[in-house]
């Protein structure tokens, strides 16, 4: 198994499943920064637990109220993947972090695998704009 570290959330990596966790980091910030980060990875699993199901999304398999998510695990994308035309991978228009780890392969399809949209306000409001932006709706 492999452990990795983000800003807000740790994720381990097995063989199989990619499992999402809130970070316990302080990030200098002494409780209050373990606090604000535990936050914040709850907020990121539940907005991907809403996203997922959408095509270019790396897909749920398990969310327990985003304390735990856990994924099929993708075979992250490297520098050496690049060019990645992000624009295409999802359905909707949005601006996630376009950066070659983000994103993965799973079953040969590039999908987001980092993909928290709390910035987007909410997932109605978001869905809303993106089928105005894409003319379908």
């Amino acid at each position: 198994m492999k452990i990795k570290r983000g800003i807000t959330r740790t994720v381990f990596v097995t063989r199989r499943w990619a499992i999402k966790v809130p970070s316990l980091r302080a990030h200098g910030l002494g409780v209050s920064g373990v606090l604000w980060s535990i936050s914040r990875g709850l907020s990121a699993n539940l907005s991907e637990r809403e996203w997922s199901g959408q095509r270019g999304f790396c897909p749920l398999h398990f969310s327990l109220w985003g304390v735990v998510n856990v994924y099929p695990r993708a075979d992250v994308c490297t520098e050496a993947d690049e060019p990645i035309d992000y624009a295409t991978i999802a359905d909707y228009p949005l601006a996630v972090d376009p950066k070659p780890h983000n994103v993965g392969r799973l079953n040969g399809e590039l999908v987001w695998i980092d993909y928290d949209m709390n910035w987007n306000d909410c997932l109605a409001c978001s869905r809303q704009a993106a089928r105005q932006t894409t003319g379908s709706g």
